[in-house]
């Protein structure tokens, strides 16, 4: 094939990646599933499937549709490897941000053997042929069927897949994301802060942020910044800067951020600014907030923080409002 037919698929490939995250982040109230961190169930299996497989289907017919009618017949040419570039660079994607642990991988090899055949197919029979492009609905026979495959459609999205698997792979992925972290940032963490609920939530951060960040993404960052000289974001913590930071520098400023942000609610506490019913849930709730502000931030941080705290600090049941605000000594405080 010509390179330009070549490039132009695979740009192609690569808009259709995007066009498919924009429906999905818009279709998480009809059970639109994403890679997460936190094990839910799959309440809309058929919708997903559909949602995955039939939209590269639909993409290449409306594209080749419109290439067709711009005299741009060349480009159609072989053009079920649109699908295949948007596969290869979906999975390039999910490995190079770390979310390959995340992924069910038999059921994306299902998703991609269908996207694959489909669009395969629809070329050979529909596609390929100028004339054909556009569907029949002229009989009675065609109305049937689609009828009869939106009843199975609803059938099939009411049901509810088991979510053992799932919560195996997000089990294991915050398990390697931890390990990884504590053995990269532990010696920073475990030298600012005594208890390890506080050093719980300083994971929960760092893994939330490294998820929406990932290292990838962190270096498009980085350039921009050298680039533009403007206060961005930086580092696996996500620490605002005016200046150039390494991702242990942003593990030091931001434990340092957290760390200030404690102290300023002790203080509250002993100057009787607190309610007495004043407990670790509201000071949790109270730094992750002041940290990074958003609802669901604080959320899924202390969702993470709970997973994190019961999984690796189980034997560790001290309050850190008890034992921290309640002792004026140093030495069960942060150090």
């Amino acid at each position: 094939m010509p390179l330009d037919v070549v490039l132009v698929q695979f740009w192609l490939g690569i808009v259709l990646f995007f066009i498919i995250n924009w429906i999905g982040k818009h279709s998480y109230s009809v059970g639109y599933i994403s890679i997460s961190m936190f094990a839910k169930a799959e309440e809309a299996p058929a919708f997903n499937f559909v949602l995955r497989v039939l939209t590269p289907l639909v993409y290449s017919i409306i594209v080749a549709t419109i290439l067709y009618a711009i005299e741009l017949d060349k480009y159609v040419d072989k053009f079920y490897l649109v699908s295949l570039y948007y596969i290869l660079f979906r999975l390039g994607f999910n490995i190079a941000t770390g979310r390959g642990l995340l992924l069910n991988w038999g059921r994306q090899i299902l998703y991609w053997a269908s996207i694959m055949l489909l669009t395969y197919f629809f070329y050979d029979k529909v596609i390929k042929n100028k004339q054909n492009i556009l569907p029949d609905f002229t009989t009675v026979a065609n109305e049937i069927w689609i009828i009869i495959l939106v009843f199975l459609y609803q059938v099939a999205n009411k049901i509810e897949l088991p979510q053992d698997g799932t919560i195996k792979r997000k089990e294991g992925y915050l398990t390697s994301k931890y390990l990884g972290f504590k053995q990269e940032y532990g010696k920073v963490i475990d030298k600012k802060f005594v208890h390890p609920h506080l050093r719980a939530l300083v994971y929960a951060i760092i893994i939330y942020e490294n998820f929406n960040r990932p290292w990838l993404a962190r270096i498009v960052e980085n350039l921009r910044f050298k680039l533009t000289k403007k206060p961005h974001t930086l580092g696996v913590m996500q620490v605002y800067t005016r200046e150039y930071i390494s991702d242990i520098e942003s593990v030091e400023k931001g434990t340092d951020k957290i760390l200030n942000l404690f102290r300023k609610s002790e203080d509250q506490y002993y100057n009787n600014q607190k309610e007495p019913y004043y407990s670790d849930h509201w000071l949790f709730l109270e730094i992750v907030s002041d940290y990074n502000s958003g609802q669901d931030y604080s959320q899924g941080v202390l969702e993470l923080f709970d997973i994190i705290k019961d999984k690796f600090y189980k034997n560790h049941k001290d309050d850190v409002v008890l034992q921290n605000l309640e002792n004026d000594s140093s030495d069960t405080q942060l150090e």
